[in-house]
């Protein structure tokens, strides 16, 4: 294979792979908003397995066209990890998850979005500050709108008032800024969120202040 051809097919598989991932993400998001029951939806699960087999496409056709091959997988085993379709598996070997560990191993390939998404930043910029910091900028907003997800998922079911996705998207951006929320979690995973959430905004302010001081520099240069 030629080396253009090869170049065309390993971006081709890249950009295919942010737009799964953005699929495979509005598909987790309508399961949430549907709330069809205990279990998932055999659409979202067919949805998650078409997801995965192309992320283990372009995790394999990037582990043929590497020189270093064990180098390579000692770095991306994580994606590898997230690209199995789990739960298809679970229900082929006829095991029932309820709703919460269904959703738990669910997010799992949305984790590789990330990994799309940083790959796609890589080509659009190849400046290491920007990089990093659009990088994080996307993989906080993700973080940040499935932590509003789940809140609404897991909280709306044991809250004795109604709640809303407004009110878990409100939720969530007051506990990135580390301000705090009058809305206080109930269940196990709503207290994690709640500790992991201001952990993220206080990570992305040296990278926010970085950024701001890398373009001023820039600025007076010039």
């Amino acid at each position: 294979m030629s080396g253009l051809l090869r170049d065309w097919l390993v971006h081709t598989v890249h950009w295919l792979r942010v737009l799964a991932g953005g699929v495979l993400l509005v598909a987790f998001s309508w399961e949430i908003f549907s709330g069809r029951g205990e279990r998932l939806s055999h659409l979202y699960l067919a949805t998650q397995l078409v997801v995965c087999l192309l992320f283990l496409f372009d995790y394999l056709l990037n582990l043929l066209f590497t020189t270093q091959r064990w180098r390579y997988i000692g770095r991306n085993w994580l994606y590898l990890l997230c690209a199995i379709p789990w739960l298809n598996l679970i229900e082929w070997r006829g095991v029932e998850l309820s709703r919460g560990w269904s959703m738990a191993v669910g997010l799992l390939p949305i984790v590789a979005i990330v990994m799309a998404v940083y790959i796609l930043l890589e080509w659009i910029d190849q400046r290491r500050i920007h990089q990093l910091f659009f990088t994080y900028l996307c993989g906080l907003l993700l973080f940040t709108y499935l932590s509003a997800l789940l809140f609404y998922d897991f909280e709306g079911a044991n809250s004795v008032t109604a709640i809303h996705f407004g009110d878990a998207l409100w939720w969530a951006g007051l506990n990135l800024s580390t301000a705090g929320s009058p809305l206080v979690p109930t269940t196990a995973v709503g207290k994690v969120l709640s500790v992991m959430l201001p952990m993220a905004g206080m990570l992305f302010l040296p990278i926010f202040t970085t950024y701001i001081m890398e373009q001023y520099k820039k600025r007076d240069r010039r």
